[in-house]
C-alpha cells in the first residue's frame, strides 16, 4: 500500500517567520513616519479682495528716493538711509497701516500690490500717477528766474493788505515783508494803501523763510517810479523736492524744480505726491479674512 505525502512543516513556518517580519516592518515604519514626520503645514493665508491687512510700509519717489511717508519709526528717525522729501511729517505714534484691499481707503497702486500677499512676506511696488493720486494740475506750477526781480512801490487795498501782512494798514508805519522779510513803509492815500519796500543792496534774505538770496541792487525809478529789486536766489538742484514753504495766505508749495541752464526755479503747489511714480516697500503685518 502507497504511503500518504508528509506536510512540510518547515517550508510552512518559514512563510509565517516571513510574514510576521513584513509586519514588523511595516508597523515600524508607520511608526516612525507617524512619530518622526511633522504633518504638512497648513496652506498659508494670502490677502484677497474684501480682507482686513496691516502693512508695515516706507513709501519714496521713484525719481530721487526720497521719504514722502512711513509707518516705521525707525524709518523715519533714520534721515541717512531714508533722506525725506518736504512733505514728509513726523507722527505722534507709528503703528502699521490697516485697510481693507479694494475698500477704496488707499490708493489703488497700493491696495493692489498687497494683494497676493501672506503675513510676514515683503514686497516692493512701483505705482503710476493713474494708479496714485492723479495728475498734477499745471496751473499750481509756478517757474520763476533764479535772477528775479520785484517792485520797490506796491499798490493795494485795505482788505489785500491786511491778508498779506496779518495786520490793518497804518500809514507811516514799518511792516516786515512776509515773503522777502526786509523792511517796507505803509502810506494810504485816500482807499489806497502804498508799501515801500527797503531792501538795501547786498542784504541777505530768506524767501518764504525756505531758501538764501541776496539783494542784487536797487533801482527806485525804473517802470515809471515803481522800482525794481533784483535779487539772486541761491537754488540747486540737490535742493529739489527737500524745501518748501508757505505763502501768506496759506498755500503750501515745494521746490520741484531748479535748472541752472536756463536760469529757472519752479515752485509747485500741487500736493508732492500728485502727478508722481510712487514707490512702497511693503510688509504683512497681519491679514483678517472677511471670506
Amino acid at each position: 500500500m502507497a504511503r500518504p505525502l508528509a506536510r512540510d512543516d518547515s517550508a510552512l513556518n518559514d512563510w509565517i517567520v516571513l510574514l510576521a517580519l513584513v509586519i514588523a516592518v511595516v508597523v515600524v515604519v508607520g511608526a516612525y513616519y507617524v512619530i518622526f514626520t511633522p504633518p504638512p503645514l497648513p496652506t498659508p493665508l494670502v490677502a484677497q479682495q474684501g480682507d482686513t491687512v496691516s502693512i508695515n510700509y516706507i513709501g519714496y519717489f521713484a525719481n530721487d528716493n526720497l521719504v514722502f511717508d512711513t509707518s516705521l519709526q525707525s524709518a523715519a528717525q533714520d534721515n541717512v538711509t531714508y533722506p525725506k522729501a518736504y512733505s514728509f511729517a513726523w507722527r505722534s505714534s507709528w503703528t502699521p497701516l490697516q485697510f481693507a484691499i479694494g475698500g477704496g481707503t488707499v490708493i489703488p497702486g497700493f491696495s493692489d500690490g498687497v494683494e497676493g500677499l501672506s503675513v510676514g512676506q515683503s514686497t516692493t511696488v512701483s505705482v503710476p500717477q493713474n494708479l496714485g493720486y492723479g495728475p498734477a494740475n499745471p496751473s499750481l506750477i509756478d517757474v520763476h528766474d533764479l535772477v528775479e526781480t520785484v517792485p520797490v512801490r506796491v499798490t493795494t487795498n485795505e482788505t489785500a493788505f491786511t491778508a498779506t501782512y496779518g495786520q490793518s494798514a497804518l500809514s507811516a508805519t514799518n511792516v516786515t515783508d512776509p515773503v522777502y522779510g526786509w523792511s517796507a513803509t505803509v502810506a494810504i492815500l485816500g482807499n489806497v494803501v502804498q508799501v515801500t519796500n527797503s531792501p538795501y543792496p547786498g542784504e541777505a534774505i530768506r524767501p518764504y523763510g525756505a531758501w538764501h538770496a541776496t539783494v542784487l541792487s536797487i533801482d527806485d525809478t525804473a517802470n515809471n517810479g515803481t522800482g525794481i529789486i533784483t535779487i539772486q536766489n541761491h537754488l540747486d538742484p540737490s535742493m529739489v523736492d527737500v524745501l518748501g514753504g508757505k505763502t501768506p495766505a496759506g498755500q503750501t508749495f515745494y521746490l520741484s524744480s531748479v535748472d541752472l541752464a536756463a536760469g529757472t526755479y519752479t515752485l509747485d503747489f500741487n500736493k508732492q505726491v500728485v502727478g508722481r511714480t510712487l514707490v512702497f516697500q511693503i510688509t504683512v503685518v497681519s491679514i483678517s479674512s472677511n471670506v
